[in-house]
């Protein structure tokens, strides 16, 4: 995993290339598109919008004991207060969300509740029900639609997202797609995480001393990524998550202690004019 990670510092400032069938294949990573027109800094300490929030809208909760799952999700689509299982909540309200990466000419757009990058419109609730809440937001510019589907499975006691990203631009354009989520698991400050290339974590164990048992979180890719590039993350603190432009500026290795950490999967691929591509994650307890 260290060698993947080397790789992946290597290629980070050249221009990103796909070719071949689909599926994950070694690319020339984009992790800083012209970072100096995309906006490099997320503003970390405060909402820069109106919009920005961490107040819940909607709160979910299922199963009782070891399957017990509750969480609650902002008008903007945020997933906020995971517990899983009973009594061990693995994130709070210090960030959970969401980014696009318009690559050339490079645009960032980032809502991680906490803080935003000011260039969202208000979000539109499509649907929303005992069990899932559908939402839709279009950036401010009007280039691009991001449709969320939050669902709880109380099966797994896990929490699916889709998200559906239109490119609403007359030409095809190359776009990075974020999730991102803060993880103090256990409520713990010293955790462990590690990540491979569909799937991250953060867990409550931790080498200097942390006494069993040990609970967490993990955030795992569902089905083939109908981008040419994918890849999970476990990244360190990054006091607000990061430019969906320079979406690897967190990684921290695939397997480190640390203090407080975070998760995130980023796609990167050619979403046709007009078109649409969607993936789907889960995120479930440890």
């Amino acid at each position: 995993m260290k060698e993947l990670v080397l790789a992946l510092t290597v290629v980070a400032l050249c221009s990103i290339s796909f070719a071949g069938s689909p599926g994950p294949k070694k690319v020339n990573l984009p992790q800083k598109a012209d970072a100096a027109a995309a906006q490099e800094t997320v503003t970390r300490a405060a909402p820069n919008s109106p919009f920005a929030t961490t107040t819940c809208s909607y709160t979910f909760t299922s199963g009782v004991n070891n399957s017990y799952l509750k969480y609650c999700v902002t008008a903007n689509g945020n997933i906020l207060q995971i517990e899983t299982p009973s009594g061990h909540p693995q994130s709070g309200t210090t960030g959970e969300g969401y980014g696009i990466c318009n690559e050339s000419p490079a645009q960032n757009y980032t809502d991680y509740a906490t803080s935003d990058t000011g260039n969202w419109n208000a979000a539109t609730v499509l649907s929303s029900s005992s069990s899932s809440v559908k939402i839709a937001r279009t950036t401010s510019d009007g280039n691009w639609t991001l449709t969320q589907t939050i669902t709880k499975v109380p099966a797994t006691s896990s929490i699916k997202i889709v998200m559906a990203l239109r490119n609403n631009q007359a030409v095809a354009k190359v776009v990075y797609l974020v999730r991102y989520v803060s993880v103090f698991a256990d409520s713990l400050v010293n955790n462990f995480h590690g990540a491979t290339l569909n799937s991250a974590f953060v867990s409550s164990y931790y080498p200097q001393g942390t006494p069993p048992p040990y609970y967490g979180l993990q955030m795992q890719i569902v089905g083939t990524p109908p981008f040419g590039y994918w890849q999970a993350f476990a990244v360190a603190a990054s006091l607000g998550g990061p430019n969906a432009c320079d979406f690897a500026q967190y990684s921290d290795g695939a397997e480190n202690p640390i203090g407080q950490g975070g998760l995130e999967i980023a796609y990167v691929g050619l979403v046709p004019a007009g078109g649409t591509k969607t993936v789907t994650l889960t995120y479930r307890g440890l």
